[in-house]
């Protein structure tokens, strides 16, 4: 597994499903989808359970996506250390805009930046504001400028707001007022942009606010042919003053009470930008502020970055002068020349994917001080593992060896990354160890979820002899009702559940008999109208069946004169004190004359349920059987609720 392969699960799992991470990382969705499928094919088991049209790790995928978030982490504080040492915070700025605005933004503000930073790419990427927390918390971009809501996982710097209108057709009745109530358009057919839009979210909460869903006659993530179907009067549309341009088919109007939008800069919560990324992020303000129509914050962050764009560039940072002799068009071409292979790097490794026999093949350069001797340790030629180290400095700009008297001697950024190195793959080495453990049965974790009626017996005769049986399985023990446990296994929190039920089978779940017995109807001494009956606890699945079943049997509803478990029940049964229902088994002498078996045969199971997608370990076996022998004969020799 690449790092980059950890980062895919990562946010497969923290947005659960895959046409969301298709969208985060930019990668196709039948291609991740085939990622997971092959991956998982590999293991031996799912990583992930589909519930609700959510994806849901199990068990076993919690553990492993753990795994690849220390991993990544690990690679995070790597690369921060090495930018630390080698004074360069940043050879690459990632940088994201709203759809549609990338390259008119990118226009503005890429001369001025790589004259002043030749030697930084800037990479752009389009995400809709809600998509830019995410892609930067999980180290995807470094700044983003966008609206809407701010975030807990970035840092979000107000600049400026813009009003939000509506726009109407000349015709409309409204279009003659000053201002228009969002209620008035209770009945108007609307345009609006697509679901991930900043506008459209505002939008959404706006019509929650007023009372009423619009009818949306036409949607579309593309603002400009959202434009054009405003412009054809399909409907009314809700656009920020910014992209307001007059024209004779539609009028703009403000909303009363007035909308804003609020303009943001983003980064990483934890991180304090660098020169070169606030240079960027006042170019990035001053280009929005450039536009009227924008009305500035208050915030003096935002305006010292702006004014840093307006100093001039230090001479130390400025570019060299031409020797005398050479031409000045030959110190712009070696600038031009830097900024090229700068991007060249940035192409063939746009993000940090390193693999576990990489990691292994640097640290052994280290330990050997020589690459033909850490060649020979892995059987490979020395020009190929010269170029696997040739690739990995490229990979991160910086170089890891210095050569020192015809031996290979580490960089200070070489020092640490081998040391991060082992880190991770000491991380790697136990996911890997535990999965082999999970796959043989010989380790890992199982989840029984029961009714509260079976818990004391399985904590006392079944915890003990599973643990003698499987010392490497932890086995964790908890209570619910029946509704309760299948939602646990439909949503993969739990391995195994056991709860009563009259159904043999499951529509969804997988079931297996553990006990079974016939329900019978057992009548009192005396018979009165109405009927007086006894029931088990109201909390319980049996109170359930009893209900069901006297509902049945008696024409008139009875009068419940007693709720208590099926011990009590029995015990009253024997003297006659009212009717009840209760399993054959636990019927006395005294009252087996006065039951009856019912028209249809009422049978009463004891289950053991799991998930048909889930691929348990071999130790579910043992677990099996030892509940198979454990409530064989459950029915005729406990009591139960």
């Amino acid at each position: 597994m690449t790092t980059r392969q950890l980062y895919y699960l990562v946010t497969i799992a923290d947005l659960g499903s895959l046409s969301g991470a298709s969208r985060v990382l930019g990668v196709s969705q039948p291609a991740l989808s085939k990622f997971l499928s092959e991956y998982e094919s590999s293991l031996g088991f799912l990583l992930f359970l589909r519930y609700h049209r959510q994806l849901t790790p199990t068990a076993v995928g919690r553990y492993v996506i753990e795994s690849a978030q220390k991993i990544l982490d690990e690679q995070t504080r790597m690369l921060q250390s090495m930018r630390a040492v080698t004074g360069s915070d940043h050879t690459l700025i990632r940088l994201a805009t709203a759809p549609n605005r990338g390259a008119i933004i990118y226009s503005q503000v890429y001369n001025p930046f790589s004259r002043r930073y030749p030697d930084i790419t800037l990479s752009l990427t389009e995400l809709y504001a809600s998509e830019q927390p995410g892609a930067i918390q999980h180290g995807q971009i470094d700044l983003a400028i966008g609206s809407g809501k701010t975030s807990d996982k970035t840092t979000d710097l107000p600049f400026a707001h813009e009003e939000l209108l509506i726009s109407l057709p000349v015709s409309h009745p409204l279009s003659s007022q000053e201002s228009i109530r969002l209620s008035d358009l209770r009945d108007t057919p609307f345009v609006l942009q697509g679901h991930r839009h900043s506008i459209r979210i505002l939008a959404e909460e706006l019509f929650e606010q007023a009372g009423f869903s619009p009818v949306v006659t036409f949607e579309s993530n593309d603002v400009m042919l959202v434009d054009s179907m405003l412009h054809q009067a399909v409907g009314v549309g809700l656009v920020s003053q910014a992209h307001v341009f007059p024209c004779e088919e539609l009028v703009y109007r403000p909303l009363n009470p007035p909308v804003y939008q609020t303009l943001h800069i983003r980064y990483p919560a934890d991180h304090t930008l660098t020169e070169p990324e606030r240079y960027l992020a006042g170019l990035l303000m001053k280009e929005r502020l450039s536009d009227k129509r924008y009305q500035p914050i208050p915030c003096p962050e935002a305006e010292e970055m702006i004014r840093l764009t307006e100093r001039s560039l230090p001479q130390e940072n400025s570019a060299p002068s031409a020797a005398p002799g050479e031409n000045s068009r030959d110190a712009s071409s070696a600038a031009e020349s830097a900024l090229h292979r700068s991007r060249q790097t940035y192409h063939s490794a746009p993000q940090i994917n390193l693999n576990a026999q990489l990691l292994r093949y640097i640290i052994a350069i280290v330990d050997e001080k020589s690459l033909s001797k850490a060649a020979e340790r892995f059987y490979l030629t020395q020009p190929a593992l010269s170029r696997c180290l040739r690739n990995a400095e490229d990979m991160l700009c910086t170089r890891l060896f210095t050569r020192v008297h015809n031996r290979l001697q580490p960089t200070n950024a070489g020092k640490i990354f081998v040391n991060f190195a082992r880190n991770i793959l000491q991380i790697d080495s136990e996911m890997e160890e535990h999965i082999r453990a999970y796959r043989q049965g010989h380790g890992g974790h199982l989840h029984l979820q029961c009714d509260p009626s079976v818990a004391p017996v399985l904590r006392n005769h079944i915890c003990d002899s599973f643990s003698l049986l499987c010392p490497n399985v932890s086995l964790s023990i908890s209570e619910g009702s029946r509704e309760e446990i299948e939602e646990s296994l439909l949503n993969a929190s739990a391995d195994l559940g056991i709860y009563f039920s009259s159904q043999e089978d499951h529509p969804i779940l997988d079931s297996r008999i553990l006990a079974e017995t016939e329900l019978v109807y057992c009548c009192g001494n005396t018979r009165e109208n109405p009927v007086r009956i006894m029931t088990a606890l109201p909390d319980t699945a049996f109170y359930q069946e009893q209900t069901r079943l006297f509902a049945e049997q008696n024409e008139t509803p009875g009068s419940i004169v007693c709720e208590s478990e099926l011990s009590i029940l029995r015990f009253l049964a024997a003297v006659g004190a009212a009717d009840t229902v209760l399993p054959a088994g636990l019927i006395p002498e005294e009252a087996k004359e006065r039951c009856t078996a019912f028209e249809t045969p009422q049978y009463y199971y004891l289950l053991m349920v799991s998930h048909p997608g889930r691929t348990l370990p071999p130790s579910v076996k043992d677990l099996s059987h030892l509940l198979y022998d454990t409530f064989e004969n459950w029915f005729f020799h406990c009591t139960v609720r």
